[in-house]
Formats: C-alpha cells, sequence, structure tokens
C-alpha cells in the first residue's frame, strides 16, 4: 500500500503547458443572511505576530456539512471539478487514510487568471494542522479544517481555514486566510516563480476571485459526487471522517472525533 497514488485516476499534464484554459462560468455565491459576525484572532496568535488577511462568506444550497466534511478527506475526487480550468494539479503526499485528517498533506497546483503563470510551480504541500496547536479564532463555525503552507527553514508561511456549518437549505460557509508577518522568507515556490518570472507580481489567492470560484462550484459538484461514494463499503477508498469540534477548557478547539488513519479489523 505505500506504492499507492491515492489520486482516483486524476492525472494531469506538465502544469506548465495548460495554462491558456477557459474556465467556467460562474456567479459569486450567494452571502448568509443575516451575514455572520466576523472572525476574530485570539490574543495570543495575534501576539505571535499572526494577521487575519481575509475572509470570505458563502452560503451554499445543496450542500451540508456531513458533505463537506467527506470532501476533505476525499479531495482527490473532485479536486478539478472544484476549480476547473483552474486547478492544475493535485495528489496526496500523505493521504488521510494512512496518516489521518490532521497528519494529511496534499500537492497543488493552480492558476488564478487564464495564461497567468502557474501558481505553485510543479506543486505546493498543503499541510493539514491539527486543530488543537493551531485554531486561531476566538468563536468558529460547527465544523473547521485548518491548512498551512510552510517555508525551507519549517515556518508557517500562511493558513487557510475553512469552517462551515448546516442551515435549513445547505451550509454557511467561511474561508479565512491567516498570514505569519514574522516569517522570514516565502516558500520554495514563490522563490521558484520569481527566479523565473523576475518581474511577477505575486498575487494570494485570496485577492482574487479564486475563493468564490471554488466556493460556487461545491453545490454545482458536490451532492452528485457524494451521492455516488456514499454507502461506497472500503474505508481505505472512501474516507470517512467528522470534522465537527468542540471547544477546549482553554478556549481553543478539537475534533469530535479522532479522524485518524484507516484501521481494518
Amino acid at each position: 500500500m505505500s506504492d499507492y497514488t491515492a489520486n482516483a485516476g486524476q492525472t494531469y499534464l506538465p502544469v506548465r503547458d495548460n495554462i491558456n484554459v477557459d474556465f467556467m462560468p460562474f456567479e459569486k455565491p450567494a452571502k448568509p443572511e443575516p451575514l455572520l459576525p466576523p472572525l476574530v484572532l485570539r490574543q495570543d496568535y495575534v501576539e505571535k505576530g499572526y494577521v487575519l488577511s481575509s475572509q470570505k462568506q458563502h452560503y451554499l444550497p445543496g450542500v451540508t456539512a456531513e458533505m463537506m466534511d467527506w470532501f476533505w478527506a476525499n479531495m482527490e475526487k473532485g479536486y478539478y471539478l472544484w476549480a476547473p480550468g483552474s486547478h492544475k494539479r493535485f495528489s496526496w503526499v500523505k493521504t488521510p487514510a494512512m496518516y489521518g485528517i490532521e497528519h494529511s498533506v496534499h500537492m497543488i497546483a493552480e492558476v488564478c487568471k487564464k495564461g497567468n503563470p502557474v501558481f505553485g510551480g510543479d506543486g505546493i504541500e498543503i499541510c493539514r494542522l491539527p486543530i488543537a496547536e493551531f485554531c486561531p479564532f476566538t468563536d468558529i463555525l460547527g465544523h473547521v479544517i485548518c491548512e498551512g503552507v510552510f517555508n525551507e527553514k519549517n515556518e508557517m508561511v500562511d493558513s487557510t481555514v475553512h469552517m462551515w456549518e448546516d442551515v435549513p437549505g445547505g451550509i454557511n460557509h467561511i474561508t479565512a486566510t491567516v498570514t505569519n508577518s514574522r516569517c522570514s522568507e516565502p516558500p520554495a515556490f514563490i522563490k521558484e516563480l520569481l527566479a523565473e518570472h523576475p518581474d511577477a507580481v505575486i498575487i494570494p489567492n485570496y485577492a482574487t476571485d479564486h475563493e468564490d470560484y471554488e466556493a460556487s462550484q461545491w453545490p454545482v459538484f458536490l451532492p452528485g459526487l457524494y451521492a455516488l461514494w456514499k454507502d461506497h463499503p472500503d474505508p481505505s477508498q472512501n474516507v470517512r471522517c467528522c470534522l465537527a469540534v468542540c471547544r477546549t477548557s482553554d478556549g481553543g478547539y478539537r475534533y469530535a472525533e479522532e479522524n485518524g488513519p484507516v484501521r481494518f479489523k
């Protein structure tokens, strides 16, 4: 099993060769009604130099929290449907089936505008973060996943946090970016991009429509994809998890369930 590549048949060409591909037409998702309270960083994270760079709210009709939990453990089944034309590669470095949700790692590359250099070059490693160690907000929604990008000094450069919970007819969803203002250098893929394109202007994904594009596609593909897989009996191929959270005594959070590696009886 150690040689198994868990990509569900999703192959990709060298990501520098397919940048002139159209994206799907989309409308920005509706926002929750009423709007959710804005996220606030915990004071201990502020003191560590973290900055809340972005937060966006979405209402996603027809999607449930259970579907969204499943998506983060089974991304290889739908990554190219999540942002068609924009997402250029996906592979697991450490699969949820073998390492559990909080210690899984995946590799991606994407473009935020047709014709732009590929953001991530040949691939960015995205590490899942144990939420008992990193969940930087005073209050969150009922389900959450925290991901981080690290530089070559093992400093976390930034974190993308998704959170969601069921409401009538769908889910409310927030995506937020937390940046480490004390990071001493950018990640390797930014260095490589600037070496190849010295005049490139690095625009972070959250400053474009990319997050809204991704969010707009969940209602399009996720209910149908989840319906195809939900009864598949092999948990190593159809990874089950619950990303509901509980508050801890120190004001942080933990998952309500273990979400560890798949184990067969």
